[in-house]
């Protein structure tokens, strides 16, 4: 008899993309992507790829992104397919993405996995706010046989992302150097999984998919 296991496999943190004005407030600068930031989300399918062993497997395209004319700060274009192959995978490709929910002042986590939801084919949801990340935290814990042994990508504001990983059970010190999430940083990957005693293992990996991005090589 085959058991639920009681943890994701592995629980993803991003922060939205780049953003028009001060990177350390979320409130500033209007409530889109930037041009950069939508090129990121534009981007952000290369690094995942589908189950293969999925049947049928379906085929990773990389996005564009098409930016209108006289669009200077927010990005006011839209996301189409190419005809070229995405890159190798670098992550395990979600089989459940969340962002979270639109804001007055921010649509931008929605936005930022967007065009990653429409290129893997998984629903985007964004059932909390930026503030209820323990509910969202929460909702995947509680729920093993929805979300148990799964990938799940989340992407959030940097201010509350620390606070989310802590939700999952990342410890204060762990998060050490990391707690703050640095506001001009927006290419980090939080890595959360648990051993089979339920004890959390973090750690911390990076995009590399614009120019300026930190390298790991």
């Amino acid at each position: 008899m085959s058991t639920v296991a009681k943890y994701p496999s592995l629980v993803m943190i991003i922060r939205h993309g780049e953003k028009p004005g001060d990177p350390a407030d979320d409130t500033s600068g209007g409530k889109h992507l930037s041009v950069l930031g939508s090129a990121r989300a534009a981007a952000l399918p290369s690094l995942f790829t589908p189950d293969p062993a999925a049947k049928p497997v379906k085929a990773l395209v990389q996005r564009a992104c098409k930016v209108k004319a006289g669009a200077s700060a927010e990005f006011s274009g839209s996301y189409s397919s190419t005809s070229e192959p995405a890159g190798a995978s670098r992550f395990s490709a979600p089989a459940f993405l969340f962002a979270g929910a639109n804001s007055s002042s921010s649509h931008r986590p929605k936005e930022t996995v967007t065009a990653l939801s429409q290129a893997i084919g998984v629903q985007l949801q964004t059932p909390f706010d930026d503030d209820d990340y323990t509910k969202q935290a929460q909702e995947i814990l509680n729920n093993p046989s929805t979300y148990g042994n799964q990938v799940v990508l989340l992407c959030w504001h940097h201010g509350k992302a620390p606070d989310l990983a802590k939700a999952f059970g990342v410890s204060g010190k762990q998060l050490q150097g990391w707690d703050p999430w640095n506001p001009t940083a927006f290419d980090l990957v939080f890595m959360i999984t648990w051993d089979k005693k339920g004890n959390v293992n973090f750690a911390v990996d990076y995009q590399e998919l614009l120019f300026g991005d930190t390298k790991t090589k």
